[in-house]
Order: structure tokens, then sequence, then C-alpha cells
């Protein structure tokens, strides 16, 4: 087994902290309500669903997308699941950030009762293009490079470990969202209120100096067209199902 990518003491300290400032994040807030969207022409009645991942504040509007409903913090929440309990799991926006995925989605299968549906949404390989030239610009300025964001996966390589893990009719899309910056200082403030700055165990453990800061702030006003820099985000939304024909 790999050595952890990721480091879940921060993952959990980063997100009690973004649950203080702010309830309902405006990209959770996005994909809450797609997922709701997405299920709405889905003919199946859910017995029993976990939802996990979800910021407290949005939790009621996935109250009803089965008969029994259950909210967890963390998608490592699922280990403890019986086998085949499930008929529905929706995850909001931590598989790209969890160690050993393909053994999370195998679990996941696991869980999930014949017939059952898993869904939900990851950031994308492609998110943040200012954000990650601005850093490097900062490693530029001072001589030397520091693992600072998260490697992404890709849709296509999502919709594959989908299928590897044993869910079938996988559908994988990206939204695009397009937002606009005044400076990478307010971007930063929106990265922390959705608990998505740097938790990669090899992160600098000191705050970048004054020139590195400098630099990327340079290097982020000049992306600017009126006054704002246009930041990208892609959300990858997936469904896929377990066989009706399922075996343990």
């Amino acid at each position: 087994m790999a050595d952890p990518l990721f480091d879940d003491e921060a993952r959990a300290l980063r997100r009690r902290r973004a649950q203080a400032r702010d309830g309902s994040p405006f990209l959770a807030e996005r994909i809450v309500e797609e997922m709701v969207e997405r299920l709405m022409p889905v003919r199946r009645n859910f017995r029993q669903a976990l939802v996990t991942g979800c910021p407290t504040g949005l939790r009621p509007r996935l109250a009803d997308v089965a008969e029994k409903v259950r909210f967890a913090d963390q998608f490592d929440a699922l280990a403890a699941e019986e086998e085949q309990g499930l008929d529905l799991l929706l995850t909001v926006g931590e598989l790209d950030v969890l160690d050993e995925l393909p053994l999370l989605l195998r679990i996941a299968w696991s869980r999930l009762a014949p017939s059952g549906l898993f869904a939900g949404a990851i950031v994308g390989g492609n998110s943040l293009p200012a954000l990650r030239a601005a850093l490097h610009a900062a490693d530029r300025a001072v001589g030397g490079f520091a693992p600072r964001t998260h490697p992404r996966i890709e849709a296509s390589a999502f919709a594959g470990l989908l299928g590897a893990a044993g869910f079938v009719d996988p559908v994988v899309d990206i939204d695009r969202v397009r937002l606009s910056y005044g400076s990478m200082s307010r971007l930063v403030a929106d990265l922390r209120d959705h608990a998505a700055t740097n938790i990669l165990r090899s992160r600098p453990r000191q705050s970048m100096s004054r020139s590195a800061v400098a630099a990327a702030e340079q290097a982020f006003a000049a992306r600017a067209e009126g006054g704002a820099t246009e930041e990208r985000i892609e959300l990858i939304h997936f469904a896929a199902w377990i066989p009706a024909s399922k075996q343990p």
C-alpha cells in the first residue's frame, strides 16, 4: 500500500472551521441542487440512504431522497455500514481528496444492495488554473517548488474506476463553474469556506514569505480583465448502479 497522500487530521480540522463559518458554501449548494434535480426522474423509491460530506446547512434539502436518510460528515463512515444495507449512497465533494480511491469504491459497492444507486460530485482535474499558475509564480520567485495543490482526477478516469469497482451504467459529466475575483485573497477565503485548502501530508508547514505572496498576487492580478480575474472550477457529477443480479 502506498504512503497516504492526504492528512486526515487536517481534513477534519478544515471541515470543522468551514462549518463554523458557513453552513452552506455556494459550491456545495450547487452540487446539492444538482443532485436533487438528477434524482427527480429516477423511478425508484429508495428505502435506506446514506449521504456523506454534505454541509449541515444543506442537509434538509436531501432529507426526502429516501424513506430513511442518514447523514455522515465523511465518506469513511461507510465502513461501519451493513453489507448490502443501502439502496442509495450520495457523496458531496469528497472522493477527490481521499486516499485509496479504488478501494473506497469497492467498499461503496459492497454496502449497496442490488439495483442500488451511487451518485455524487467531485472537483475535476482542470479546476483553479489561475490559482495554480499564481502559486507556481510564487515558487519561482523564491527559487523552489512546494506541493501546494492537490492532484486531481479526470472525468474519463473516474468513469473507469467506477466500472472497475463493479458499478454498471456509469454516467459522468462536468459542470464548469466560472467565477470572478478581484483579488487572490478573496478566492483563498472562499476555498477556506469550502474546507478546500491544502491537506497534503507533504504540504509546507510554514506560511509563504511576503515575497512569495506578492509574486502570487501579482500573477493572479495579471490575468484580470476589467478589474477581475476569472477562475474556473470543474464539478464532476457521477451516477452508477449496482447490478440487479449482484452477487456478494
